[in-house]
């Protein structure tokens, strides 16, 4: 097809999904993906989906995923374990005429106005990503401090607010801008998770472009109800340090003041947890979650790297583990 033809048949999104061990959510994900509402829009929509557990389970639904599917999928079996693995393998067998990549996670549902969101909102002036919110959904009826932090949410946002980064569980990008980059997600985060902050914050930097909140553009996340407890938030808390301290150390700029944003969120969260704490659970719990996130940071300043994603700890997960 033609330069101009592809013009006149509207934007191609490549929507990339990494899949391990979750069919159920990756066919609730397509379900959600067949009701976008898209109105007066001319828009061709590929899904690009990596199955990072050939063995076990998306293979398995893969006829039913082309059957269910109203969209043109591209499905490929990725053998090396990893959360960068599989992206960056959804990137290399996404169609070579994308004009954009979508990113969404397979324990997600997205809105019936989701993709018409980040249309919109991408091709706001000097627009290089975007990130929708995401909503959570509890399997059980989770703790009132979890809904009290909001530990669980991203956004609300004002639309069209610049950010600092974007998230792989609800984000769109530029893609002339990425293959022009040659850029992938970095194989260092392949089993810490926090790849996508990394990858973002890059293409932001290096392209020069901006990350704009698309503030309608929902999904829900499921959560299980294992996720919803201290024990699985402090390790995620940590492990959100440490990617950041990590992001300093690859580029060898502002290490000391992440350091000293480690020592702050401990310092801080002490004081939360001594003193602002008293007879508020949920205040205190808050701090405790602050005093992993700056240990973690320090952490990589010690070239500790936390593998929330190693083989072992996602099967756990996908378990239903702590």
């Amino acid at each position: 097809m033609s330069a101009d033809a592809r013009s006149q048949a509207g934007p191609h999104i490549a929507i990339c999904i990494a899949t391990y061990k979750r069919p159920q959510g990756l066919r609730a994900l397509i379900d959600s993906l067949n009701n976008q509402q898209l109105g007066v829009r001319d828009v061709r929509v590929t899904l690009v989906i990596a199955d990072n557990a050939p063995a076990t389970t998306a293979r398995s639904v893969l006829g039913e995923i082309q059957d269910l599917s109203c969209w043109p999928v591209i499905y490929v079996l990725e053998h090396e374990r990893g959360i960068v693995s599989a992206r960056n393998r959804t990137l290399a067998e996404a169609p070579p005429d994308a004009d954009y990549f979508a990113f969404l996670d397979d324990d997600e549902t997205a809105s019936e106005h989701w993709l018409a969101q980040m249309l919109d909102t991408i091709t706001l002036p000097n627009t290089v990503a975007v990130q929708g919110a995401v909503e959570p959904r509890f399997n059980v009826v989770p703790p009132v401090w979890i809904e009290q932090l909001n530990l669980f949410r991203m956004g609300p946002y004002e639309q069209g607010a610049e950010l600092p980064a974007a998230a792989t569980n609800n984000s769109m990008a530029d893609a002339a801008a990425i293959r022009s980059r040659a850029m992938r997600f970095d194989p260092r985060f392949n089993t810490t998770g926090g790849e996508d902050e990394e990858f973002f914050s890059r293409l932001r930097l290096d392209s020069g472009g901006t990350i704009r909140a698309a503030a309608e553009a929902l999904v829900w996340d499921q959560v299980p109800a294992h996720r919803a407890t201290m024990k699985w938030l402090r390790r995620r808390w940590f492990r959100m340090g440490n990617t950041l301290g990590h992001i300093a150390l690859i580029r060898r700029h502002g290490v000391v003041k992440r350091a000293l944003k480690g020592v702050g969120a401990i310092g801080w969260g002490s004081v939360m947890c001594i003193f602002l704490g008293f007879g508020s659970k949920a205040r205190w719990r808050q701090g405790a979650l602050e005093l992993y996130r700056g240990a973690g940071m320090l952490a990589a300043f010690l070239r500790i790297r936390f593998n929330e994603y190693n083989t072992s700890a996602v099967s756990v997960d996908r378990a239903g583990g702590g």
